[in-house]
């Protein structure tokens, strides 16, 4: 089998800035980040809009070891090429594991990994299951879809938000508020600074009344969890709880989401891996669902900031400059992965960056997000097998999340039993 070739870009070198949000509405963006990769690996960016510059690094062994050495590149300042120290002050991230490090980060980490570890993942598969069920049942009457709304985005908001124990009248508007939390320059979610940050002060308020209500009225979800547990010894304070409850439900959302619109749609370009996976269903669905997340990359880049001068890459970087790391660059280095652009639902090994590339702040909600993305379409495939995208997706303008906004789909209808 011959290798699929390196894309190539129509701009050059100095033209290429990933931090401008109609950069990603482009399709030669693989092609610009290989050039990046093979010219200038670790590259120079000026913010558009802000004008403030950063640091990109392209290949994966650069993103892994940036992600692994916390002390020099630090997470305490914000997370995105476009967020500044005052946005994280003003939402309470500061106050969040996401914007921590160790050793602070290590002691918040540990008091919701009880949520997501593989033991508890695996209790609630039926749930996931269940969902994924109730998802195929709504849809398979129809024949026609908009796969993003009918499908991608209600498995994962009902799982976070039942593992939060969020009311069902609750969830529509959190699942609004996290697209426009992470709508980046996309003018249908707002498009704004301005509305970025408030729909992420709704979403932190939001999380603080849950906390009350469940300090008051226990339940078994993690928000009581949260509510209740100590952080050296003292209880957490309360207004921890919002930027943490923000966290948990924007991460627990767009990944899977993402992942899923992504994997429809590579589906759908690629009509012989599908064939391969429906011969042997559950059989392939790990390395199926391991190169989809692969594939998608749904998170685009994390943000670290240099916490003291140092010389990496073959640059200079001093104390204070952003540094962006982007995934879906790393998951693409021909240095790392044989023959990366190719789709192959038997890659392996398949050590993709889409959760992170180790360190402290490798997703923590990782083997939740693999399941959610294999009972779906295990549910989606066996039920409805010639399910495919029928137009090009429509893309979000952001440089955050690599998002797709719509997906038409069509299949075969299938009455209900």
């Amino acid at each position: 089998m011959s290798l699929v070739p390196t894309p190539t870009t129509r701009l050059a070198l100095d033209e290429i800035n990933p931090a401008s949000f109609d950069f990603w509405l482009r399709d030669d963006v693989h092609g610009a980040f290989a050039k990046l990769r093979h010219e200038r690996p670790v590259a120079w960016h000026q913010h558009p809009d802000s004008g403030r510059g950063f640091w990109s690094l392209t290949r994966y062994d650069d993103i892994a070891a940036a992600t692994r050495d916390w002390e020099t590149f630090s997470s305490a300042f914000g997370i995105q090429v476009m967020t500044d120290p005052e946005d994280v002050q003003r939402l309470g991230a500061i106050r969040s594991m996401i914007s921590t490090d160790p050793p602070r980060h290590t002691k918040l980490r540990s008091v919701v990994n009880r949520g997501f570890t593989p033991k508890v993942v695996a209790r609630a598969e039926e749930s996931v299951r269940r969902r994924a069920r109730e998802i195929v049942d709504a849809i398979a009457p129809k024949g026609e879809i908009e796969f993003v709304s009918d499908v991608a985005a209600v498995l994962p908001v009902a799982i976070i938000c039942d593992m939060m124990g969020v009311p069902e009248a609750d969830r529509p508007r959190l699942l609004d508020l996290t697209n426009r939390l992470l709508g980046g320059g996309d003018a249908e979610y707002g498009g704004t600074k301005e509305s970025l940050q408030r729909a992420g002060e709704e979403l932190r308020d939001y999380g603080l009344w849950l906390g009350r209500a469940r300090l008051e009225h226990p339940e078994n979800d993690l928000t009581t969890t949260l509510v209740h547990a100590e952080v050296d010894g003292e209880a957490m304070p309360p207004q921890d709880l919002g930027p943490f409850f923000l966290l948990l439900i924007a991460a627990g959302n767009e990944t899977t989401r993402n992942a899923v619109s992504h994997g429809l749609w590579a589906l759908t370009e690629y009509p012989e891996e599908k064939r391969r996976w429906l011969a042997d269903l559950d059989g392939r669905a790990i390395t199926a669902a391991e190169e989809i997340v692969r594939w998608a990359s749904p998170l685009l880049h994390m943000r670290r900031t240099v916490a003291r001068d140092v010389t990496f890459g073959g640059v200079d970087m001093r104390k204070g400059d952003k540094v962006a790391m982007w995934y879906v660059s790393a998951n693409r280095d021909e240095a790392y992965f044989p023959d990366p652009y190719r789709f192959d639902i038997t890659r392996t090994p398949n050590d993709q960056g889409a959760f992170g590339t180790g360190g402290p702040h490798f997703c923590l909600g990782a083997h939740l997000a693999r399941r959610e993305v294999i009972v779906m379409f295990t549910e989606l495939l066996g039920r409805l097998p010639d399910i495919r995208a029928t137009s090009q997706p429509e893309k979000l303008r952001s440089n955050f999340i690599h998002g797709i906004k719509r997906l038409p789909a069509a299949f075969t209808p299938r009455p209900l039993p």
